[in-house]
């Protein structure tokens, strides 16, 4: 809970040692769920009344009943950070899940709204169980449209008379006390005024509560009737027909938990389990391609969720209400959690067509109908489909996202500022300021118009600026950077579509030379590169790779390298040849040559986004024991990590043209007028570019987890396999996330965006290549099968 007068934080988040805090929490958690319980739980069936209320009075014996209600109130004070880690833990163990109102949204709104005395009749009883409660929102005629609701309350006395009916109350069944709300002032000018919050004892007299069976049999929601039911005057909550702000009031913090990330990691964890010894002669299924790729996808999709899931906390520990983040989060745990549970079922094939008898009731069957009792998990499935409706619809969230966009209140129209630290601000700036003077549209539709891709202002400005060796060592005379420093120089020039080589013939070769120590013309090679020259790097090779054959003190290159991205403006070249077998037993050593070097030719192409390469043929090229930068598996650690560094750039600059084109497109769907309305106006076209946006907002959190895996330029922070799969999970995000927007925001703009003169052309044929480039998404999508195998 963010910090109010009344909910005065204990300590800063910082306080605390999370590590230990995390082990305390597991060590209790390991041995607390009682034995009958947790079969229950591992059988798959739904939780009973009395395993909930069992399983609470465990908690609040320990002081962890309600991990988001400060102390005062019987809570325990953490931190949001201490509260997402003890929700991670706990869906670790067997412990019953079941949604508990009273905890999680009521008590916080008697906090914020109630009465000294309603906080001392009714908090205490929430934690111990004593009272279980309900919510009275949605009606048969309000459910999104709350404001609508048709329930009265009338003033007589000390009471107030309510009659109506409330509808999908979850766990109403199991309450005793609900919170309702009903309408006082019938008169009100605006539907949302003239509403009041209510406590109702469902013991009063005129209450019928009737359970709702749910489509697999189990009962989860009723149905409330209020037939003219009398309620004292104290159980009003807050101010007589001001009930609406109190009931809109739910805070960003407890909103994020309805993301259920930690409940999508642990379904995550449990799908290689759940595929085990279903395939061919026991197999797992995930040794089947198309149910391996699910799960990668999914994989990857948990990832950019808790990607964006930390910097939310954290920004809201540091007092801030990203809203927004909270609709985006909600948006997509329900979604995944709702596709691992469809992967789940998919596992089971018929399996998943019955369930125990006894499962409804909350007891494992003697004799499970599938080994494990694995055909419950049905019921959860289905169960789950229900969480893109509660809370505010999936469809809500999105108007939420798309009033947001069209309302100029994204990063897409302000400063990114929040996520760089002072020294990238400034780099940025100063970037975007070069960009501004020297990289129009105008002007680079006349770059494209020349026989040469370097335009000397920009590139002399860009050396002024610093930007060639940022992310070279110190001892190297560079700036000593990281990948993470990089990132926004990148995303700034895919925001312009620079067509200069900067990746390919600047950065790619720096990262090669920077960890080839033994290589005789590194330092030169490196001075060069920082005074604004240009290495290409080939790296792609068809039908001909390149053969190094032994010739005296030096070898002989034969082979082709095709579309090698700045090697038409090149003064060198950096390449990667196949030893012959009888050198050491062959692999690869990698050679530097001039550009102009006899036999060597270069022949240059064009991308369709304007971006200038060439084709190298090498033909009996000579090049000495002094030209071999380094060879085996040296060269080949080199090699990868200066791609897997390249990669990670490479997505950095798709999200620059990423946020430009959705501006682009959300710009023009403002203007753009269709049937006497702007496109903007439209639901339909509003909730797509949602979804354009969304995969931005992934692609930026799987950018930013990739970076974090170089701590600087030479020392990896993480294993090489989750590095790798940061990397490709990266990638496969950018590359699809940003195919699809090149291709849509083509038809969101109509005729006019298919012309050259229309910037979003530009922009989508840079999406569309840049997915391709260093494997597109279909690749890595295999490279995170491959990854996830190894684990």
């Amino acid at each position: 809970m963010t910090p109010t007068s009344a909910t005065p934080r204990e300590a800063p988040p910082d306080a605390v040692d999370l590590d230990a805090f995390r082990a305390e929490v597991r060590g209790f958690l390991q041995t607390a769920v009682p034995e009958d319980i947790a079969a229950a739980v591992r059988a798959h069936c739904l939780v009973t009344r009395e395993q909930a209320m069992r399983w609470q009075k465990i908690l609040h014996a320990r002081g962890w009943v309600a991990p988001g209600w400060p102390k005062e109130h019987g809570g325990t004070g953490w931190s949001l950070a201490q509260q997402a880690i003890f929700r991670e833990e706990i869906t670790q163990i067997d412990a019953p899940v079941y949604e508990n109102l009273g905890i999680d949204t009521i008590g916080p709104t008697l906090m914020r709204h109630g009465s000294a005395e309603q906080q001392q009749r009714f908090l205490g009883r929430m934690l111990s169980f004593d009272d279980f409660w309900a919510q009275g929102y949605s009606e048969p005629e309000a459910g999104s449209d709350l404001a609508s609701l048709r329930t009265t309350a009338r003033r007589e006395g000390d009471h107030y008379v309510v009659s109506g009916t409330k509808i999908w109350q979850s766990y109403g069944h199991w309450a005793n006390w609900v919170l309702v709300l009903a309408r006082t002032d019938p008169d009100a000018p605006r539907k949302q005024d003239g509403i009041s919050v209510l406590l109702i004892d469902l013991s009063t007299q005129g209450v019928e509560v009737r359970p709702i069976r749910f489509m697999h049999g189990g009962v989860f929601h009723v149905q409330m009737f209020f037939d003219e039911v009398r309620v004292p005057v104290e159980n009003l909550v807050g101010t007589e027909s001001a009930g609406w702000s109190v009931a809109k009031g739910l805070l960003v913090t407890e909103r994020l938990f309805v993301a259920r990330v930690a409940e999508c990691r642990a379904a995550l964890n449990e799908t290689p389990h759940l595929a085990q010894g279903r395939g061919p002669n026991g197999a797992s299924l995930l040794a089947q391609d198309a149910y391996a790729r699910r799960y990668a996808e999914l994989d990857i999709r948990v990832r950019a969720m808790e990607a964006a899931w930390w910097p939310t906390v954290r920004a809201v520990e540091a007092g801030h209400e990203p809203a927004l983040e909270a609709s985006l989060l909600k948006l997509q745990g329900n979604e995944v959690l709702q596709d691992l549970h469809q992967l789940h079922q998919d596992f089971l094939g018929a399996d998943g067509l019955v369930f125990d008898a006894n499962a409804l009731s909350g007891t494992p069957s003697a004799t499970p109908l599938v080994p494990g009792h694995a055909g419950n998990l049905t019921l959860h499935m289905w169960r789950y489909r229900g969480i893109t409706l509660g809370g505010g619809t999936s469809e809500v969230q999105r108007g939420i996202v798309a009033k947001a966009i069209f309302g100029g209140q994204t990063t897409l129209d302000q400063p990114l500022a929040a996520d760089m630290s002072e020294d990238q601000v400034m780099l940025d700036e100063g970037m975007r300021r070069l960009l501004a003077e020297t990289y129009s549209f105008d002007q680079r539709s006349a770059m494209l118009g020349r026989t040469t891709r370097v335009d000397e202002a920009f590139w002399s400005g860009f050396g002024a600026l610093g930007v060639q060796g940022l992310v070279l060592p110190e001892s190297d005379g560079g700036f000593g950077g990281t990948l993470a420093d990089l990132l926004p120089v990148m995303a700034a020039m895919g925001e312009s579509l620079v067509l200069e080589p900067v990746l390919w013939a600047s950065v790619l070769p720096q990262q090669v030379l920077r960890q080839a120590t033994a290589f005789r013309g590194r330092q030169e090679a490196l001075a060069a590169l920082q005074q604004g020259a240009f290495v290409a790097v080939a790296h792609t090779e068809r039908a001909e790779p390149v053969t190094a054959t032994p010739d005296g003190d030096g070898w002989v290159l034969r082979g082709r390298n095709v579309l090698v991205l700045g090697a038409d403006v090149a003064s060198r070249v950096m390449v990667r040849a196949r030893l012959d077998k009888g050198v050491a037993g062959g692999g690869f050593a990698l050679f530097d040559c001039a550009a102009n070097a006899p036999g060597l030719t270069v022949e240059n192409r064009r991308l369709h986004d304007g971006r200038g390469a060439a084709d190298l043929i090498w033909q009996g090229v000579r090049v000495s024991a002094a030209d071999r930068v380094a060879e085996g598996e040296e060269a080949a650690n080199i090699w990868n990590e200066a791609l897997a560094f390249a990669t990670v750039a490479l997505c950095a600059e798709s999200v620059g043209s990423m946020r430009r084109a959705l501006a682009l497109t959300v710009e023009y769907m403002r203007t753009r007028k269709q049937f006497g309305k702007s496109l903007a106006d439209y639901q339909a076209l509003q909730h797509r570019v949602v979804e354009h946006y969304r995969g931005w907002v992934h692609a930026q959190s799987l950018l930013r987890e990739a970076a974090a895996a170089w701590s600087n330029t030479s020392t990896p922070v993480l294993s090489a396999t989750e590095r790798a799969c940061r990397v490709s999970a990266a990638k496969w995000m950018a590359g699809k996330a940003g195919r699809s927007l090149a291709l849509d925001c083509l038809q969101l703009h109509g005729a006019v965006g298919l012309q050259d003169e229309t910037a979003i052309s530009h922009h989508a044929r840079r999406l569309v290549a840049n997915d391709v480039l260093l494997g597109d998404h279909h690749h890595h999508l295999g490279s995170m099968v491959a990854l996830l195998g190894q684990r």
